[in-house]
């Protein structure tokens, strides 16, 4: 026989796999149950806001509402319906003068 051979044999002889019957389970080691255990949190899954850019009215339950610079459209009926307004960009709200459009500086 080869060694090699020889040596997954001894290895299985010495380590045998769990036995593949029902009542076999990984829950089953009191060691890992406290590891594995599931934990659960009391919290009502919700929707997020989806951002937009055009905000609208999905039924006559949405109603719009401006906080903190954004304007939100809120639903009590179907919190799916949630939107919120993008902010803007600082750069983008600049105001440019005649001075700053130019390619060629005065200077």
């Amino acid at each position: 026989m080869f060694p090699i051979i020889r040596n997954v044999i001894n290895l299985v002889r010495r380590y045998p796999l769990a036995p593949l019957t029902s009542n076999y389970h990984i829950m089953s080691n009191p060691l890992q149950t406290t590891f594995l255990a599931p934990t659960t949190f009391n919290v009502t899954p919700s929707c997020g806001f989806k951002v937009r850019g055009k905000l609208r009215r999905r039924c006559k339950d949405c109603y719009f509402v401006r906080r903190q610079e954004r304007l939100y459209v809120i639903c009590e009926t179907h919190p799916r319906h949630k939107q919120m307004s993008m902010i803007k960009d600082p750069k983008n709200t600049w105001i440019l003068t005649h001075a700053t459009q130019g390619k060629v500086r005065p200077w």
